[in-house]
């Protein structure tokens, strides 16, 4: 008669502890004891115990029995009188991808003799898949034990990936970030905001991936066109089904095509050394090891702030490559989009080169502070990436806050870029090289405000306040200057004259002479710091920072209410001649910023 087949089969706990802590432990190996029932000629694993050993080497881990049995007690206390589950066997890890040893074999022998029903031996090899080995042993006549292989049957709750699809790789898709939501929240969200204020379009599951949907809309953001990917790194990782199981496989897959990128944001320390991150660390944690295959890939230490602004530059950079070719064949401008009003998604990717998006106020018409942060730490990333793109011509299109639009100015300085054109949203382009069919229409006078403060010569600051609409309203502009403790050295309120509504034509010639005549302001006080307030449309605002690439500007923001009446509000800081600049400081407070 033929016996039937030995099975152990392994349910799920049992099968995240064995395979977590075996990850965890490398290059040592790590073990401990098998519970569950018997169930005729099978060995039901519902539960593993760790138990740790201070003699575990590379190969080779002993029992610590003290422990084991102190475990394995405290185990049984919780459970009901009638429970089954029950001692059942023992597992340990082998770091090199090798079956139970003579060692092994022998020392189940001894178990098995000692014990009225079978024991199971689980031996697990981590890397990649990871690989089950099978004993189980039993005692027969005169206290003798026989072991036999068994089959292991593990628990399966992902079906098997498919082949990547044609066009999973899309030069202007999302980046992907992929992390850990108990302990990467904080920095999946840093790193969002970072990249979209960049110019990068972002997928990310709290804003992108509908509630109530299954991992097929997960598998359809990852195969249907994404041009990078962010894996973030924590420790508590290792408790990811969905990033090691979904989302690390089609990443790495992915990966293998040059016009994709994968970054790896590693937010794991050293033992003793909490600044530096544990480069084996990703590899360990996501069951990849022995095998290096993150490792060997570049990684980005999140425990310092210069982490997160190299993942920006890189995928930045990566952009740009994927797209210069293209600009450079077709002779084309190269187009950003901006706002910063509307919540951001993956699907406001379009055939923008960048799309900035700066984070939004919660309430009020101030920008955000933590918006301006953003950005101040990563426009200069973004004008060298447009500079490196080598393109003939920026254009500038969307909307912004007035300040936005001056520091985006300020970062493509007619220094650096000759040409600059902003599209209004009727489609007109408002160019900075003066037009040759320029009307001529609109022209500007300069005149001091009728109240105010004497003009003060203990100060290097001027103020200026360029306004080019009809009937503007200087109130706020004389509480700015008269409120200032420090005062000003000259004030002068520039104002539109001939026509009601600027021409897009005249845009480069009103903005250089506008840009010019406050040059010369600044110059006249020793090169004084100029505190700019700014009314008229968004376009002109960005060609005058386009303008002034040598002064150091304040620059405000309109706002007001009934009770406090109009107000001009310090926004930033821009000075584009600065190693870190244009903008050197955000001057608003953070309690215009949405809620953490």
């Amino acid at each position: 008669m033929t016996r039937s087949t030995l099975s152990i089969d392994v349910r799920p706990g049992a099968y995240e502890t064995i395979a977590a802590e075996s990850a965890k432990h490398l290059p040592l190996e790590i073990g401990g004891i098998l519970l569950g029932y018997h169930e005729d000629n099978d060995v039901v694993v519902t539960h593993a115990l760790v138990v740790d050993s201070a003699a575990a080497t590379k190969d080779r881990y002993v029992r610590d029995d003290v422990l084991a049995n102190a475990r394995l007690a405290a185990f049984l206390t919780d459970r009901a009188a009638d429970d089954p589950i029950g001692y059942v066997g023992e597992w340990h890890s082998h770091p090199a991808p090798s079956g139970p040893s003579s060692i092994d074999r022998d020392a189940m022998r001894a178990a098995a003799s000692a014990s009225d029903s079978p024991v199971a031996l689980l031996v697990f090899t981590p890397g990649g898949v990871g690989r089950f080995f099978g004993l189980v042993a039993r005692r027969r006549r005169l206290a003798r034990a026989t072991i036999k292989e068994a089959t292991v049957t593990l628990p399966t709750r992902f079906d098997p990936l498919g082949p990547l699809p044609d066009g999973a790789v899309r030069g202007d898709g999302p980046v992907f970030i992929s992390y850990r939501q108990s302990d990467g929240t904080q920095q999946a969200e840093a790193l969002e905001n970072l990249l979209r204020a960049a110019g990068l379009v972002v997928w990310r599951d709290r804003v992108d991936l509908r509630p109530g949907t299954t991992t097929d809309r997960l598998e359809q953001a990852l195969t249907q066109g994404l041009s990078a990917g962010v894996l973030i790194v924590t420790p508590e990782v290792a408790a990811s089904e969905i990033v090691r199981e979904r989302e690390l496989p089609r990443l790495l897959e992915l990966d293998r095509d040059p016009a994709f990128s994968l970054c790896i944001a590693n937010k794991v320390a050293r033992l003793r050394s909490p600044r530096k991150c544990d480069y084996d660390a990703p590899d360990r944690l996501l069951r990849l090891a022995p095998a290096r295959t993150l490792a060997d890939k570049k990684q980005a230490n999140m425990l310092v702030p210069e982490g997160e602004i190299e993942i920006v530059r890189d995928l930045l950079m990566h952009r740009i490559e994927q797209r210069r070719p293209q600009i450079h064949a077709e002779s084309r401008d190269f187009t950003i989009r901006i706002q910063s009003r509307p919540d951001p998604f993956a699907i406001d990717a379009d055939d923008d080169d960048l799309h900035l998006r700066i984070k939004a106020a919660t309430e009020g018409r101030l920008p955000s502070s933590e918006g301006l942060h953003l950005l101040r730490r990563t426009l200069p990333l973004t004008g060298d990436a447009v500079f490196a793109a080598g393109a003939k011509r920026v254009q500038i299109s969307g909307g912004a806050h007035l300040s936005i639009g001056l520091a985006l100015g300020a970062a493509f300085p007619e220094t650096k870029i000759g040409n600059l054109a902003v599209l209004d949203v009727r489609g007109d382009s408002w160019e900075s090289t003066p037009s040759t069919d320029d009307p001529i229409t609109t022209n500007f006078t300069s005149a001091k405000p009728s109240t105010g403060a004497a003009p003060s010569t203990e100060t290097d600051r001027v103020a200026v306040f360029i306004t080019l609409t009809p009937a503007p309203d200087r109130e706020a502009f004389e509480r700015l200057v008269a409120d200032s403790p420090e005062g000003f050295a000259a004030v002068e309120i520039l104002s539109a004259t001939g026509s009601d509504r600027i021409d897009s034509r005249e845009a480069g010639r009103l903005s250089q002479a506008l840009a010019g005549h406050i040059k010369r302001l600044s110059a006249d006080y020793g090169r004084a710091e100029v505190h700019l307030a700014f009314h008229g449309p968004f376009p002109v605002a960005v060609l005058i920072g386009h303008y002034l690439n040598t002064l150091r500007t304040v620059v405000y923001e309109w706002d007001g209410d009934m009770t406090n009446g109009p107000r001009f509000e310090a926004a930033l800081v821009l000075e584009p001649g600065a190693t870190a600049g244009p903008m050197m400081d955000v001057l608003l407070p953070r309690s215009t910023d949405r809620p953490a």
